[in-house]
């Protein structure tokens, strides 16, 4: 973690010790975050309301279902930060995928560090907000109406910061041709363009959808 050019040197000749434990360990990891997350109630409001539309048994098993979800996407989170960002880092660094996968991993595990902190924190003073203390967002909110913007701003974490430098460190430990300034660059823009993804994803309104699609009910 802390000589990511040394890990890309080490790679090169060798393979990372007890690899399929580590990715084991990580995804596990993962899970229970995201399923504590939900059963204390984060990201669960929308559920509240049922309690007013709808039976205790039916409400029981809408937070069942919501469990499930967490759990289905803390796999698929995981999935796609340690397996889909290595290749869209091969892709552009043209770095071999097998040789970014560790990197990753190691990168995933902050990943959920952060938000392990951000819940705990939550937890400690019993309420959540939509936007992380460990980003631009509570900043940006303060000076913006546009939530978009807001919702792209609170994407740059202090951890992703650390991740670009990982990141750029790994790359200059494997790349040689001197191309490094390059390289940053294309990972700064991969992060802001994730960052505008990510903030159009949470900003489209995917329960009146499914409320339009289904008309309201199964």
């Amino acid at each position: 973690m802390t000589k990511p050019d040394e890990l890309a040197s080490n790679l090169q000749t060798s393979t990372m010790r007890h690899f399929n434990k580590r990715l084991l360990v990580v995804i596990l990891a993962g899970v229970v975050l995201f399923a504590l997350r939900n059963m204390w109630g984060m990201n669960t409001e929308g559920l509240t309301s049922l309690l007013t539309t709808m039976s205790t048994a039916d409400y029981i098993i809408a937070r069942y279902a919501s469990l499930v979800g967490a759990i289905i996407w803390a796999a698929l989170y995981s999935a796609f930060h340690i397996f889909g960002v290595a290749y869209i880092l091969s892709v552009l660094t043209k770095i071999p995928y097998r040789q970014l996968v560790p990197l990753q991993v190691l990168i995933t595990g902050l990943l959920l560090l952060e938000k392990a902190l951000i819940f705990i924190v939550f937890a400690i003073k019993g309420t959540t907000v939509s936007l992380s203390f460990l980003s631009f967002g509570p900043l940006a909110v303060t000076i913006l109406e546009n939530w978009y913007l807001i919702l792209f701003l609170n994407q740059l974490t202090l951890t992703g910061a650390l991740i670009i430098t990982l990141q750029y460190r790994f790359i200059r430990g494997y790349v040689v041709d001197g191309r490094w300034r390059q390289h940053l660059w294309i990972l700064i823009g991969l992060h802001v363009v994730m960052a505008l993804i990510t903030a159009a994803v949470a900003y489209i309104p995917f329960d009146k959808l499914l409320n339009s699609l289904f008309g309201g009910g199964f």
